[in-house]
Formats: structure tokens, sequence, C-alpha cells
């Protein structure tokens, strides 16, 4: 009996202290895993903020080098807006953006096809900041340029047509910005423009195809 009461007094003190360390190892895991998670969102910050002022430097290098308005620049600034995209830093991302577009600009000139890519960023950072009436402008833009590099009535500024009626119709259907009937009528002339291209395209093609019956 006696030997009963010692194994049961071994096991009532040896759960408690079993109990205490899994607790402190519980405790001490956890709080080295917050540790490592912490420490690696600061190295993420850090090694961005890093990268962020090298890109600076490099800037700053070619400006001193050759000009503000070097070609270099925009590489460089463009480069910058992804690292702001990731920070969540959206303003930070149009300002560079912008100033990106205008060297582009000021080096390729207004109707530059490879700016389209500079102005794809800035609608899609209008559309994170909700600036519904920036965003309406550069697709405004976006549709011009894609008009002077590919022609009025071609094929290829069909894609440009049918995104931009279609975010036209978003703004209608969620009441963005503007009057519903000016909106309306900028929609229906986009769809005017897909309606006239395409069917200038089948006349040609129908035509082509006449005469080359017509040759052989």
């Amino acid at each position: 009996m006696s030997n009963y009461n010692s194994q049961n007094d071994s096991r009532a003190y040896i759960c408690p202290v079993f109990s205490l360390f899994i607790c402190t190892f519980l405790i001490v895991t956890t709080a080295n895993a917050g540790y490592v998670v912490n420490s690696d969102k600061n190295n993420d910050f850090n090694e961005a903020h890093k990268t962020i002022g090298q890109y600076r430097d490099n800037i700053y290098e070619i400006e001193m080098a050759r000009g503000p308005h070097d070609v270099a620049i925009v590489e460089n600034l463009i480069s910058l807006s992804y690292i702001y995209k990731d920070e969540g830093e959206h303003i930070k991302r149009l300002e560079v953006l912008k100033q990106a577009l205008h060297i582009h600009r000021l080096n390729y000139g207004l109707e530059s096809k490879e700016q389209l890519g500079i102005i794809e960023q800035l609608i899609s950072t209008n559309n994170d900041i909700e600036d519904w009436v920036a965003l309406d402008k550069n697709y405004e833009y976006f549709y011009w340029v894609h008009r002077r590099v590919h022609g009025t009535n071609s094929l290829d500024l069909l894609p440009a047509l049918n995104r931009i009626m279609e975010w036209k119709l978003d703004v209608l259907r969620r009441g963005l910005f503007g009057h519903p009937t000016i909106i309306n009528h900028q929609a229906t002339d986009l769809l005017r423009k897909i309606r006239k291209i395409k069917k200038i395209n089948t006349e040609k093609s129908s035509y082509f195809s006449i005469s080359n019956r017509c040759l052989n």
C-alpha cells in the first residue's frame, strides 16, 4: 500500500514538472518563430530601402553626367516603380512613373509605341488608389497613342478600343464619376468605332479576295 502511494506521489510530482517543461518549450518556440518572422520582415524592408537608395544613386549619377533627361534614367525609374508597388507606396510609384513618361516623351516623342508600357503602369496605379478621373484620362491617352501607332481603321486598334469601352461601361455600372449621359455617349461612340473598323476591314478582305480570284 505504501509502494502504491509512493508511485502516485511520484506521478503527481512528475506531471506538473513535465507540463511546465512543455509549456516553457512552446512559449520559447513561439517567441523564436515570431522573432524569425519579424526579422525576415525587417530584412526585407531594409533590403528594399537599400535597393531604392541604389536606384536613386544611379539616377543622380546619370543626371550629373548626362543631364536630367537622359533616357537611361527611365529604366531606373521603372525599376523603382516596381519596388514601390510591392511596398504599397502607390503615390511614390505614381510620381516616378510620371517622371519616366515625361523623360521618355522628351527622347522619343509623343507617339512612341514604347511608352505604352509606362501608361499601362500608370493605369494600374490609378486603379489602386481609386483615382478614377486620372484613370480615365490615361485610358484616353492610351487610346490616342494606339491610334497614332496603328492607324484609325486598323484591326490592331480593336483591343485598345474594346478595353476602353469596357472601362466606360464599368464607370456607368458603378457610378464612379461624371454624368451618366455623357459616359454612355462615350461608350456608344467607342462601339461605333469598333463596328466601323470591323466593317472596313471585312470589305477590304472581300475586295482582295475577289481581286485574287479574277487574277487567277
